[in-house]
Parts: C-alpha cells; sequence; structure tokens
C-alpha cells in the first residue's frame, strides 16, 4: 500500500488485501496510518467494520481519525448498521 501514490489505488490494495478475512479493531486502526486524507479513512474504517472480529472494540479505530467529525460520521454508520 506505502507503494501507492494515488489514495484511490492505496484503497483498492487495502481492499484486496482484506477480501475474505476478518481483521481486529487495531489492525485496522493500524490500515489508517497508510492513508493520507481523512475521507479516504473514514471510508476504509466503514468498509472494514463489517470484517471485524472484535466490534466491541472498534472504538479504538478513532484514534486513527483528526477530526472528530469523521468519529461523529463512523459512530452513526455504525448505530445505523
Amino acid at each position: 500500500i506505502d507503494n501507492r501514490t494515488f489514495e484511490s489505488d492505496k484503497m483498492m490494495v487495502a481492499k484486496q488485501a482484506l477480501r475474505g478475512k476478518m481483521v481486529s479493531s487495531d489492525q485496522v486502526r493500524r490500515f489508517l496510518d497508510l492513508f493520507t486524507f481523512e475521507s479516504t479513512k473514514l471510508d476504509f474504517a466503514k468498509f472494514a467494520y463489517r470484517l471485524t472480529v472484535d466490534p466491541q472494540n472498534y472504538y479504538i479505530v478513532n484514534d486513527g481519525f483528526t477530526f472528530s467529525s469523521s468519529i461523529r460520521e463512523l459512530d452513526e454508520f455504525i448505530r445505523r448498521g
């Protein structure tokens, strides 16, 4: 992922890496560090939520965001199910 220049390419590779796998909330959090833009981080966090083995710990992912608005949007996404 680090070798990709464009956010869209990074997102594509990250999604490919998770295809058919389950991940921890901590792993999702670490994936967010690979992205530059807040919007991409948020999109990835939403995508990865359904692949998470420990959704009760998903609050860990909040540390990957710069803006509280992203945290609120992710929380709303999760609550809507």
